[in-house]
């Protein structure tokens, strides 16, 4: 054998070691457990939305985030405008339909009626008692669309 053909086998070798090396090394990045300081975002409830007082689709979702945070997420969704509406988490158990009272965790004003959006849920919000979601509107004391969460 020349040595050019030997060369080139020691780089193929090099280039192959490379190759496996950069493999392991991303197979390892991205399998840490979580105790090292690195988790995937977690899906803990989802729901459909649906439509109350006006039409409404989508999905809702509770993401906790790989740094702790919890979000509500809604992906495709979709909601006839109306003026003041927020965002509420409320017991499932709640009519949602003018009698709410007291007991609801607002969220925030609603981003927006059409699109993906995500709220922040502080860390003292008890999710095995809030579990549904409603679209409030507040001059009318209405509920206009409402997404009843489950385990994922």
């Amino acid at each position: 054998m020349s040595s050019g053909g030997a060369s080139r086998n020691n780089a193929d070798m090099r280039h192959l070691l490379g190759t496996r090396l950069l493999l392991a090394t991303a197979l390892a990045v991205f399998a840490l457990p979580a105790a090292d300081g690195w988790a995937a975002n977690l899906q803990l409830l989802h729901g459909k939305v649906r439509a109350v007082g006006h039409d409404a689709r989508g999905n809702a979702a509770v993401v906790r985030t790989n740094d702790g945070r919890r979000l509500l997420t809604l992906r495709n969704f979709s909601i006839d405008p109306g003026p003041q509406v927020r965002v509420w988490l409320v017991p499932r158990a709640a009519a949602g339909d003018g009698r709410i009272d007291d007991d609801y965790k607002d969220l925030g004003k609603l981003k927006g009626n059409r699109g993906n959006q995500q709220y922040r849920i502080p860390n003292s919000v008890d999710l095995r008692r809030y579990r549904s979601v409603i679209f409030w509107c507040v001059p009318f004391t209405q509920t206009l669309a409402r997404a009843n969460l489950v385990r994922s």
